[in-house]
């Protein structure tokens, strides 16, 4: 070896409170009011589905209406009853078995809804329509035509807004 001494050299430290600590706290501090903000404005939201208005209350009112719609000119009654709420609807297996009989007796259906009004009140709602039915019976004949106005009572089920009740029920029979 030569004579020459090698060096060595280190990494200038900071100064305590200076540099390496104050952005991480900096950080800490930001993300613990971010926190806090979101938790505020999370609980402050109205909860998913909730109705906040006519036009919300519309809206889940149309969805499950259009879900019986669709149902009967699909001519699915499975897709038609899961509109309804089988547990909290009173007497829900003999409207199950009316609906499919009713679907036994026609071999096609055409229909028409329109909503007339609907309210919504926290977990429950209400709405008027009025329906237009025509069924094809399966074993010939003249094609049925029924028309009336049905009130619905919805509720707020685990799986989201559900139908209640109908009335009146004979509608589908």
């Amino acid at each position: 070896m030569s004579g020459r001494s090698v060096r060595k050299t280190y990494p200038r430290q900071p100064k305590r409170g200076a540099g390496r600590g104050a952005p991480s706290i900096c950080i800490t501090v930001i993300a613990i009011v971010l926190l806090a903000c979101s938790i505020q404005l999370a609980s402050a939201a109205p909860p998913p589905d909730a109705p906040a208005d006519a036009f919300y209350s519309n809206q889940i009112a149309e969805k499950l209406l259009n879900q019986i719609r669709d149902g009967l000119q699909a001519y699915n009654s499975r897709k038609m009853l899961a509109a309804f709420d089988r547990e909290g609807m009173q007497a829900y297996p003999a409207f199950h078995d009316q609906v499919e009989a009713f679907y036994a007796q026609y071999e096609s259906f055409r229909i028409a809804i329109r909503l007339e009004e609907s309210s919504f009140e926290q977990d429950k709602g209400t709405a008027t329509a009025s329906f237009r039915l025509e069924g094809i019976p399966r074993y010939g004949g003249p094609a049925i035509r029924r028309e009336g106005e049905l009130i619905f009572e919805f509720s707020r089920t685990r799986s989201g807004w559900k139908i209640r009740d109908v009335s009146p029920r004979s509608f589908f029979s």
